[in-house]
């Protein structure tokens, strides 16, 4: 049966893999893909099929740091077995050469003359590919390959043993060393010949052999097979700081705010990152990491006069986690998570109408309540209340319910309960709403503003709230409000702020632009160069005029119809009663429009 190429378990991460004697190193990526159910794995570093050893195979979105990997240093224990040379240079080849057998003491004598940067002329038999043909399938051809010699470097050469006509070496080299080219220069040193009987890799980089799974599982056992597969499931290694530090990267967490613009491969500037790594990484190769701990890639650092200039490797796009989301209705109903209500939940309430500065300090709260074990969840509504209560003189909301749920996941929140605000909800006395939190929902920590109030007109404040917290055995903390420039945060003061066309004042508060949501406009074209939209929805919008913008919009496939990847470009949009105007070219877009931010 054809595997669907969508069944990927989309996992990444590094499997340290003892690869048997016999099997090939693609071969033996098998067992990881079956484990893990994937196809999207590489090794790093081929050991032909003769030897046996550690084999570093990285997983999904890791395969892209196979080239980093590749270049590390790697120990080998080789048995030499002197006397005799085949045309391989190992045991699977047929022997074209003989010889005397040297003393241990004249194999001793020889092996300093390898140690530092030295020459090697690879094996006839090897992948190096000459006029485009790789070098062992023109020897099998009958042709005659000469190989030109190659930089390399040994860092360390010693002799473990030396028994009969055999010498047990352990030698640690660059990438591209040939240990089969190196038993027949030890021999040819020696005045005699050999080949390589045995070989293992002991060490690539950081990662060592020890610590690798399946060295106790034999290829021809099918017995084996699953005692493989779940020693490699349980030994998936991610990539953290301290493997990235092992793999000789320093690394860099990235600013929250500055995560679509490195996935989108803007320009790097060393203030997206939440520290100055410039002069404290000594490294060339930084290793990117997102504030939630995730590997989001690695980026360059190069001199550029009395500066440093930054430039993209590979970037791993941040998937954001996904929050669930219920109705009040479901909570009603018993459809809570039970693993949810018996771990206990923090939950933070309000309409949270942009998560201002003023609701992140909640949030904060909240989600520091992780540190105990408790799930973060917030209790929101589909419109601020001011909406629901003032329908005809209301402005508009600062942020679109949809924009809303994005900024909590983005947060940290694990789940959110949103209510559909209706008058029979209204009329919930707050000590009964409360009551069926801790029921419903494992209610053990509640975090609020000063001015919170909830329950039928709201007559429940925190002073209330407190004491139900007592009897119900839960925590309230009380936060206090946030101050920017001499006043309190508030949604209110955002929405003054965007009618006033104070959008400095707004990015500030926010901590980025006042953003319109396009989701639920009607577009339209008007003429080759302007497109414009009938608002339609609840939320806030600027007063008359011309403004200076960006627009973010998908690029549509011409064969599928479906959005792709996701553009931005500055534009002039003029606004005149609820009617937006676009001036754009029809080159520049042609797809549908995001969102619209106020610069």
């Amino acid at each position: 049966m054809k595997k669907n190429k969508n069944s990927d378990s989309g996992l990444s991460g590094i499997v340290l893999l003892a690869k048997q004697a016999g099997l090939t190193s693609f071969s033996s990526l098998s067992s990881v893909k079956r484990a893990l159910s994937t196809t999207k794995v590489g090794h790093t570093g081929t050991l032909d099929s003769f030897a046996d050893g550690l084999l570093v195979v990285l997983v999904g979105k890791l395969t892209h740091l196979v080239p980093h990997i590749t270049n590390f240093d790697k120990t080998y224990i080789a048995l030499v077995e002197f006397g005799t040379e085949t045309d391989t240079l190992d045991p699977t080849g047929q022997v074209i050469k003989t010889g005397k057998i040297p003393t241990k003491e004249e194999v001793e004598s020889v092996l300093p003359k390898f140690l530092g940067e030295i020459d090697q002329v690879p094996p006839a038999y090897s992948a190096l590919h000459v006029d485009g043909k790789r070098a062992s399938d023109l020897m099998r051809e009958g042709k005659t390959v000469e190989l030109k010699p190659r930089k390399i470097t040994i860092s360390s050469i010693k002799l473990l043993d030396f028994s009969d006509n055999f010498a047990r070496i352990e030698v640690s080299c660059s990438k591209g060393t040939y240990i089969r080219s190196l038993a027949r220069d030890i021999a040819s040193a020696c005045g005699t010949v050999a080949h390589l009987k045995e070989l293992r890799r002991i060490r690539v980089g950081p990662f060592k052999l020890e610590d690798a799974v399946g060295a106790d599982c034999s290829p021809k056992n099918p017995a084996d097979d699953e005692r493989l597969y779940s020693q490699i499931r349980s030994k998936l290694l991610d990539m953290d700081m301290n493997v990235a530090h092992l793999c000789g990267m320093d690394t860099a967490v990235l600013a929250p705010r500055y995560i679509t613009d490195f996935n989108n491969g803007r320009p790097l500037k060393a203030k997206m990152f939440v520290h100055d790594f410039m002069s404290d990484n000594k490294n060339n190769e930084i290793a990117v990491f997102y504030d939630d701990g995730k590997f989001g890639g690695v980026i360059t650092k190069k001199p550029n006069g009395n500066k440093f200039l930054l430039n993209y490797g590979f970037v791993i796009h941040h998937e954001e986690p996904k929050m669930k989301i219920f109705s009040w209705e479901q909570i009603v109903g018993g459809k809570f998570p039970e693993e949810f209500k018996k771990s206990g939940t923090a939950i933070t309430i309000g309409s949270f109408d942009g998560s201002h500065l003023g609701h992140r300090a909640i949030f904060e709260s909240v989600i520091s309540q992780k540190e105990k074990n408790l799930v973060p969840g917030v209790i929101t509504f589909t419109r601020s209340l001011r909406g629901y209560k003032n329908p005809k003189t209301y402005e508009g909301d600062v942020v679109s319910l949809s924009q809303k749920l994005e900024n909590l996941t983005v947060q940290g929140f694990e789940f959110a309960i949103v209510i559909d605000f209706s008058s029979e909800f209204g009329k919930i006395e707050g000590h009964d709403f409360l009551s069926m939190l801790v029921q419903k929902c494992g209610l053990k920590y509640l975090a609020e503003g000063s001015d919170f109030h909830c329950g039928y007109k709201g007559l429940v404040g925190m002073e209330e709230i407190k004491k139900i917290a007592s009897d119900f055995n839960f925590t309230a903390q009380k936060i206090d409000s946030v101050i920017f420039d001499g006043e309190k945060v508030s949604s209110s003061r955002i929405r003054k702020c965007v009618l006033e066309r104070d959008f400095m004042q707004v990015q500030e508060m926010l901590s980025k632009p006042f953003e319109l949501d396009c989701t639920g406009f009607n577009w339209h074209r008007q003429g080759e160069n302007i497109i414009f939209a009938n608002k339609k929805g609840a939320q806030l919008l600027p007063p008359n005029g011309t403004y200076a913008v960006k627009v973010k919009f998908f690029d549509f496939s011409q064969k599928s119809g479906e959005a792709q990847n996701c553009r931005a470009a500055n534009s002039d949009c003029t606004l005149e009663d609820g009617i937006l105007r676009l001036a754009f070219s029809d080159n520049l877009i042609s797809g549908f429009v995001r969102s619209i931010q106020f610069l």
